[in-house]
């Protein structure tokens, strides 16, 4: 591993173990500091890659930055962080479509089966915010599609086409439960699962953007 990359990964993982601190301790100010750490580090290892599609990833690194930040701050901007993940899932939508046009419809169908569950279980919960997490599981919902729509699809790199659907579905999973830790029951250990998820999520994403060539896919 290059020494750039190995210091990037021990200071991730430095920012993700005091976050996790600031968590259990409960200690506001620490982990309003120290939480866009390791997706800064993902965008610095990102950074050398050139290209279209790195650049919408890293588009969606910096949004998720926003987002990390105002879920952080005050509960009260949990909609402008929403938002902001909002739009880093379209720009990852845009970086899939990007990679391949293949519609793949039969691998939608679980997507949306899911997505129409997952809403049907937080909906007596979510009060004035229905419509707000329904645009956001469309969205994020479109983003696991053309992730896996990808398999198959990159004959010449298949291991980067999983990158992009496990890092999606790792997304999906960590945003479910940040939704459940807002709207049904708060917890410590949610937490910091999803966050554990949060981050790997992000890594996968970034290392679905090729490497090592002139430019990306």
């Amino acid at each position: 591993m290059p020494r750039k990359n190995a210091i990037l990964l021990q200071a991730g993982l430095l920012a993700a173990a005091i976050f996790f601190a600031g968590v259990v301790f409960d200690w506001p100010a620490l982990r309003v500091l120290i939480k866009p750490i390791p997706v800064l580090c993902v965008l610095a290892w990102l950074s050398p890659v050139a290209g279209r599609d790195a650049r919408l990833i890293a588009l969606g690194l910096g949004l998720s930055l926003v987002g990390d930040v105002c879920l952080e701050l005050s509960p009260r901007l949990f909609v402008p962080g929403l938002v902001a993940f909002l739009l880093a899932h379209v720009a990852y939508v845009v970086a899939y479509v990007g990679r391949t046009r293949a519609l793949h419809l039969a691998r939608l169908v679980p997507v949306v089966a899911l997505c129409y569950f997952v809403f049907g279980w937080l909906e007596p919960s979510l009060g004035a915010m229905k419509g707000p997490v329904l645009a956001y599981m469309v969205v994020i919902g479109a983003m696991v599609w053309r992730a896996y729509a990808q398999i198959g699809e990159r004959p010449h790199a298949p291991h980067l086409a999983w990158c992009a659907a496990l890092g999606a579905t790792s997304f999906a999973i960590s945003d479910t439960m940040v939704a459940y830790n807002r709207f049904v029951a708060q917890s410590v250990a949610m937490k910091i699962a999803l966050m554990i998820l949060y981050w790997g999520a992000q890594w996968l994403i970034a290392a679905s953007s090729e490497r090592g060539r002139g430019r990306a896919v």
